[in-house]
């Protein structure tokens, strides 16, 4: 039941924040991305341990005013994330554009795949989704959520344009695991694929 309310939550935040005009959706993404900083303390107290460890020298007023900017990115991703299955390349160059495609191309002519990896930084999904939109498809690897009806909703989301492969929780991919644990994964992709990879 919990999950079940949990999905139902969530797809009626996403058709809200999908009908509305980008603009006012990124507004009331920063408002449920404040309403979360606010109401998940497991997770905000995570938040400030991690920024303590990464900046000790910062007073925990800094800190705190990170981590309120980094929940308003999330609510402004949220409100991309609901709205990017409409964006084409006519409608994105006013918000979206390419810096370093020149290194992708040129790993992509040695014709064996280009495999990036990246953390949760600034706008993560619009980055593939555009990379995708542009001409270049790509296929992600995810951490899979423990509710599956979010992670169906997510994947409908992304829509055609993005492969999506998730693994367990308990489960991961590292470099050092080749030829082991990660090569299970990578080998459910095609040869020369593009492919993202999230830290997870």
């Amino acid at each position: 039941m919990r999950k079940w309310l949990e999905y139902a939550m969530v797809r009626a935040l996403v058709a809200l924040l999908g009908s509305l005009p980008r603009g006012m959706a990124r507004s009331v993404g920063a408002v449920v991305g404040a309403s979360a900083y606010l109401s998940l303390r497991r997770l905000r107290n995570v938040g400030h341990q991690n920024l303590q460890l990464a900046f000790p020298e910062k007073s925990p007023e800094d800190r705190t005013r990170i981590l309120r900017r980094l929940y308003r990115n999330l609510g402004w991703l949220l409100a991309e994330f609901c709205h990017m299955s409409r964006y084409t390349r006519q409608n994105t160059p006013h918000f979206l554009r390419y810096e370093g495609l020149e290194h992708y191309l040129a790993a992509r002519e040695r014709g064996k795949g280009v495999l990036i990896v990246t953390g949760h930084l600034g706008a993560w999904e619009l980055s593939s989704y555009f990379h995708s939109l542009m001409g270049h498809p790509m296929s992600i690897v995810i951490r899979r959520l423990d509710n599956p009806r979010k992670q169906a909703a997510a994947c409908e989301r992304r829509g055609h344009r993005i492969q999506t492969r998730c693994i367990d929780p308990h489960e991961g991919i590292l470099l050092e695991d080749f030829p082991g644990t990660g090569k299970r994964y990578f080998g459910a992709f095609p040869p020369a694929a593009w492919l993202g990879l999230k830290q997870i």
